[in-house]
């Protein structure tokens, strides 16, 4: 059995997942237009259903959008639709090995063998949805014995589809062949069907397929076969990815620590249920903050804030990764305003350990984290000689007396290792 995962307005709902869930639920109920091409003449290039019944079409303008009623308007972001990409592949991942990246918003796992694992197909699919929406994702989950099936299910349909072996035909003839529109090349295509009266899977299946290939060549035949549910191809597993990165790009910058905690926290969110989906950790934290380059100073030749946390241990937790990033902020006062933030994590294997009985109980890692990062916030970094000012000393390999520096804790005993 295949389940396909389909996200539809996937750019609306990869601009709204970063957004904090209050706003978000908010959100979903407005008109959304997302706007692309240039920025003298940007156009309309994805909508969401509320959007759409108030009048709002692909390719209006701004000025015609606004003439709609009130929008929300955000321009299209590449890196946030890659990065909505990569999460709804994790999504998929932790149900299947087996995954295939079939379009933007759109992934097919093979559930081979998982039902053991997750149940019959109707839970894994309940399971799926629920998991999709950790991730800011609400879907259409379709599962049925061919990819294809899966696919164009899931696209026709909303919520929840379950396709059984054999009534494939019978459940997609109710789509419209307009779902079969999946690239520009299709539609001279189903222009011809639309002429021949043509608007349905089953008056599509119902067509003799001899006719079919001398008029519409073998392209035809397939999409004939589609619409019967007669497809059979192996999935194209997607390469699985290590860059665990999520950024947001702020419509106007921001300027106070305030206005940025809400989306730092939510992005910090994200990576971590990533990394969890993975039953990964994070022993290293990046952060990028791209500053409006109109309101720097001119002795500043930087037009970013970069800052990376190496952690003692492999941490999941996005309350102690948000209170490191908070802390350094709330110390360092920018320059301009926010443009863009990118939060970056290294994946590393999360490391297990079992206490002792009799061994006295230490403070958490975690902890200690924090509360250095408090103390650097006081102290400083760095001394005047490049030493660091809160850390574990030790001694130096010199013949210079009291020759010392001072370094990261570790959870791991290095001397042990060597």
């Amino acid at each position: 059995m295949f389940t396909c995962l389909f996200a539809p307005d996937f750019s609306v709902q990869a601009a709204l997942r970063l957004e904090p869930e209050d706003r978000r639920e908010v959100l979903k109920q407005s008109p959304i237009a997302i706007l692309d091409g240039p920025a003298s003449l940007p156009r309309v290039m994805a909508t969401n259903e509320p959007a759409r019944l108030a009048g709002i079409e692909m390719d209006m303008t701004k000025l015609q959008v606004e003439t709609c009623g009130r929008a929300w308007l955000r321009r299209r972001s590449p890196a946030n639709e890659n990065a909505a990409q990569m999460a709804l592949l994790d999504c998929a991942n932790s149900f299947s090995p087996r995954v295939e990246s079939t379009a933007p918003g759109t992934v097919i796992l093979d559930l081979a063998g998982t039902e053991k694992l997750f149940g019959r197909v109707q839970a894994i699919a309940q399971k799926i949805a629920l998991r999709a929406a950790e991730f800011g994702f609400e879907l259409n989950v379709a599962i049925a014995s061919n990819p294809d099936t899966a696919f164009y299910a899931a696209r026709g349909f909303t919520g929840i589809t379950i396709v059984p072996s054999g009534e494939e035909a019978e459940r997609l003839a109710s789509l419209p062949v307009d779902v079969l529109s999946t690239s520009p090349e299709m539609l001279g295509t189903l222009e011809i069907l639309d002429s021949w009266g043509i608007r349905t899977f089953r008056a599509l299946a119902l067509l003799p397929p001899v006719p079919v290939v001398e008029r519409l060549g073998q392209e035809g035949l397939r999409l004939q076969k589609i619409a019967r549910g007669e497809t059979r191809r192996p999935l194209a597993p997607a390469e699985v990815s290590a860059d665990f990165i999520e950024s947001f790009e702020f419509e106007d910058p921001v300027e106070t620590l305030e206005s940025l905690t809400f989306i730092l926290n939510r992005l910090l969110q994200q990576v971590c249920v990533r990394l969890a989906s993975r039953s990964l950790a994070t022993n290293e934290l990046r952060l990028k903050m791209e500053l409006e380059s109109r309101q720097l100073k001119k002795e500043q030749n930087k037009e970013f804030y970069e800052r990376a946390w190496k952690l003692p241990l492999p941490i999941q937790d996005p309350k102690v990764l948000f209170r490191l990033v908070y802390l350094d902020l709330e110390g360092n006062t920018q320059p301009a305003p926010i443009q863009k933030i990118t939060v970056q994590a290294m994946a590393v294997k999360p490391r297990f350990a079992q206490s002792g009985l009799f061994t006295p109980a230490s403070p958490q890692t975690e902890q200690l984290e924090i509360t250095l990062a408090r103390i650097r916030g006081v102290i400083g970094n760095a001394d005047e000689t490049g030493v660091a000012c809160a850390g574990s000393p030790r001694m130096l390999d010199s013949h210079k007396p009291d020759s010392f520096t001072v370094q990261p804790f570790s959870g791991i005993d290095e001397e042990l290792d060597s």
